[in-house]
């Protein structure tokens, strides 16, 4: 997988090395005729290289397009000798006065089966495209055809563990890299779709999905109603429709080629439309009206199941972010979802595990206390909504600050009056002090008489 960039180290000097791999190539083709082509070329180039001059990197071109021409032999070669050819060949490659106009092609011959060893033929494959990438710098564009080629080998093999592998390198550096390579509109799109494409074979449908939609993203808006953007929009909105974790549509709504179907494609549009913003109810009117096999060429045709489970967690959704009191019945959700009593609780769970609502189910009290919920869309509607419960909170405040306001003088008051009743108590005390003090004064008085 591609790795931090690193350096190939072979011996020997370029006429050196151009031969043996001629020879090699004619050995597996059982005939002479890449060396008796190479030989008059090479000649020049030894004696530059014995007489330590500049090397003439076009005569150097010459030969390696007559090597990389006939290097398609390598993916027959014995297992063992595979990656030691191929790195012999990349390094040669390499010295070329432009390394990127041979690149390609080695791509194109490793992005084919390697018939000598079919079970490990793709882990070898990846192995040397690996060794290309990561002996290109950084921001060379040539790692877009490498990758391209990567991509493609583990979509042929279908290899789960392969893309596992690479899954954090498209993470994490994917957008770097393509800001790096300066890549135009279609070769980014070309990409996404080729990730879209191995990520569908190796089973992740939710990364498939992204990387559909970010195809969807290059398309201009001046391209946006031509056949090739119809289809790629088609497929994406058919993902989401179907992928049962996917329930923001903002993406594609935000589409010029999604909005492009409004005319080509208007039914599969309306459905989109009900998705976004509706509920059950409009839903079955819409299939009840327009059968899912009849909607643009039958995307959705064996989609019925995932489309109404999914348009059941959307319909609850909505109920709970529109409720004011916070409190659903069981009735009334079974109501909304055309289901039983007994199921309710079943679509509540599953509505909280896909993340749209959170809250706590009441057996005792049959209700559902709605503690958060996901808004579908946010309009003037949900704005009004904000902005009631917003003059309830502060009602609310505005009671708990009349209460605090009312303590707080009312303990005030109690303070005063406390503080009144000490200081009486207090004169009290100091008059009966003084009516005690006087016939203690008389009696001193008398005895001194």
């Amino acid at each position: 997988m591609p790795a931090p960039t690193n350096t190939l180290l072979i011996e020997g000097s370029f006429a050196e090395l151009a031969e043996e791999f001629a020879q090699y190539v004619d050995a597996l083709r059982k005939e002479d005729t890449l060396q008796s082509e190479i030989a008059p070329l090479l000649q020049p180039i030894r004696e530059q290289e014995q007489s330590e001059g500049e090397p003439d990197l076009k005569q150097r071109d010459e030969v390696l397009k007559k090597i990389v021409a006939a290097a398609a032999v390598l993916n027959g070669a014995p297992e063992k000798e595979i990656i030691p050819s191929y790195n012999l060949l990349v390094h040669l490659v390499h010295l070329a006065s432009d390394p990127d106009m041979f690149l390609s092609r080695i791509c194109a011959y490793l992005a084919k089966p390697i018939t000598t060893s079919p079970q490990f033929g793709p882990t070898l494959a990846i192995s040397i495209l690996s060794t290309i990438f990561n002996t290109l710098s950084g921001n060379d564009s040539s790692r877009y055809h490498v990758l391209l080629a990567i991509v493609a080998v583990i979509r042929q093999s279908g290899s789960g563990y392969a893309f596992e592998a690479l899954k954090p390198q498209l993470a994490n550096q994917l957008p770097t890299w393509l800001s790096s390579w300066e890549l135009d509109q279609e070769e980014a799109q070309k990409l996404h779709l080729a990730i879209a494409d191995a990520a569908t074979a190796a089973g992740d449908e939710d990364m498939a999905q992204s990387h559909v939609v970010q195809a969807l993203e290059t398309i201009p808006a001046a391209d946006a109603s031509k056949p090739a953007a119809r289809d790629l929009a088609v497929r994406a909105l058919a993902m989401a429709l179907r992928r049962p974790t996917v329930f923001d549509f903002t993406p594609l709504t935000a589409s010029d080629a999604v909005q492009g179907l409004r005319s080509s494609d208007s039914t599969l549009f309306e459905l989109l439309e009900i998705f976004t913003s509706d509920t059950l109810d409009a839903y079955e009117d819409f299939i009840a009206a327009t059968p899912l096999a009849s909607i643009s060429g039958g995307v959705l045709a064996e989609s019925a199941d995932a489309l109404q489970n999914k348009m059941r967690l959307l319909t609850l959704t909505s109920l709970a972010s529109s409720t004011p009191s916070r409190s659903l019945p069981y009735s009334t959700i079974a109501s909304a979802l055309r289901v039983s009593a007994s199921e309710v609780e079943m679509w509540v769970i599953d509505t909280i595990r896909a993340g749209l609502v959170e809250g706590k189910l009441s057996q005792l009290r049959q209700e559902f206390l709605v503690h958060r919920a996901t808004y579908r869309v946010f309009g003037e509607k949900q704005w009004s909504e904000v902005q009631g419960r917003l003059m309830v909170w502060r009602r609310s405040l505005e009671g708990v600050l009349s209460v605090i306001r009312s303590e707080r003088e009312r303990f005030a008051r109690e303070g005063i009056q406390a503080a009144s009743e000490e200081a009486k108590n207090g004169d009290k005390a100091r008059f009966g002090d003084r009516r005690r003090e006087q016939p203690a004064q008389a009696s001193i008085e008398a005895t001194a008489e």
